[in-house]
């Protein structure tokens, strides 16, 4: 029986662990202890009205409950000097954006006239000079923002900007074109092929919508060539077919300059400071101790999720490492966290090979390699029985 989701609880964890990971007042503190205070209270008391135990909980959720009971705010170092920050417990989202967004994407794709366009790009400027405006007034920054919220700001300040939103509408097109060029005998997937770049973290997602198929592609490919193009047209829509050329152009230079604008857009990324471990000194012990100092830091943020499953990803076309905030603890000895760095940063120097079009990331040099780790067993077996702990 699959445990049930406390709404909220997995939100308000990470809060509390972004806020305690970097300066807090006095004030500050007696603030986010109440509310903390507050908040666990009232799931136990539901709980018990309910008749019903923690563990029922899903692990998610109650990883999240255990991580605030043990926080230790007697411990907790104080500054007078900390900025106080009204917003300290938002997590802010800009309502009605995401529709907006895709309304106007599914408008593009209908690849309108000079007229309309003109329309769209208007009502783009509209928009974002609103949000904008209210940011300044009510002391909003992008760092407040929840993420789907601040990608969907640096979409709009992006497409705001009149060569940005011509290359938009001509990579539609041109997408356009390279896919219906590819579902000749297909089934599944027929024209008219809607294409919208939005943001998101998949290679492509392809949707039978009424007579057409309604097609959503990551931003910076707007950037792709009309070749990139047709190998990705080839990789979606026929089974087996290598993703490797599609990765390749994610990785080049032209998708990356829109990735790096896009990000730039959107404000300060989360941190790799927790309250037990920073990811930015594990990182710094791997690269001297196992890399010679060679390598350049990628990108290192705490995942959002408290999962048990998946401890580490590395996002090659972000350069982005990220580790469960399930490690974040005081029990967790820091080799283990330094142990998931290696793991990740492995496959960031190892890159990824293909056997028959399918990615092969634990090949048996990659398993030697890792072996290599000075604590490996170890680590391995703390990451087992934490996964088991489930």
């Amino acid at each position: 029986m699959r445990g049930f989701t406390v709404r909220g609880v997995v939100k308000l964890a990470n809060l509390v662990r972004r806020q305690l990971a970097g300066p807090i007042t006095p004030a500050g503190l007696e603030r986010l202890r109440s509310h903390v205070g507050e908040a666990i209270e009232q799931l136990e008391v539901s709980l018990e009205e309910q008749g019903l135990r923690c563990q029922a909980m899903a692990p998610s959720s109650r990883k999240a409950y255990e991580f605030l009971k043990s926080v230790d705010f007697d411990s907790v170092a104080t500054s007078d000097s900390a900025v106080e920050d009204e917003h300290y417990l938002a997590n802010v989202r800009l309502p009605g954006i995401k529709r907006f967004c895709e309304d106007i994407a599914a408008r593009l794709a209908r690849q309108p006239g000079e007229r309309e366009l003109g329309e769209i790009h208007e009502r783009i400027r509209l928009r974002l000079e609103g949000i904008e405006s209210v940011m300044e007034a009510q002391d909003v920054r992008a760092e407040h923002f929840k993420d789907d919220s601040r990608e969907l700001r640096a979409w709009l300040s992006l497409l705001s900007r009149p060569e940005e939103f011509a290359r938009y509408v001509s990579a539609v097109g041109r997408a356009k074109a390279a896919l219906e060029r590819e579902t000749r005998g297909l089934r599944r997937f027929c024209p008219p092929m809607m294409v919208r770049f939005l943001p998101g973290r998949t290679i492509y997602r392809l949707r039978a919508d009424g007579p057409g198929t309604r097609v959503v592609l990551p931003v910076p490919m707007i950037a792709f060539s009309d070749e990139q193009f047709a190998a990705l047209a080839d990789f979606a829509l026929h089974r087996g077919r290598c993703e490797a050329p599609v990765v390749e152009a994610m990785h080049g230079a032209g998708y990356q300059e829109v990735l790096a604008e896009l990000e730039a857009l959107g404000g300060p990324a989360r941190q790799g400071r927790g309250i037990h471990h920073d990811l930015g000194a594990s990182f710094n012990r791997v690269n001297a101790e196992y890399f010679g100092g060679r390598l350049q830091g990628p990108k290192l943020v705490w995942g959002e999720s408290f999962t048990m499953r998946k401890f580490g990803h590395y996002d090659s076309i972000r350069d982005t490492v990220m580790v469960s905030s399930s490690l974040d603890r005081g029990d967790v000895p820091a080799f283990v966290v330094d142990f998931v760095i290696y793991h990740e940063l492995l496959h960031r120097s190892m890159g990824v090979a293909y056997a028959s079009g399918r990615r092969a990331a634990h090949t048996p040099d990659f398993k030697r390699q890792e072996r290599a780790f000075k604590q490996f067993e170890q680590a391995e077996a703390i990451l087992a029985r934490l996964a088991k702990a489930r």
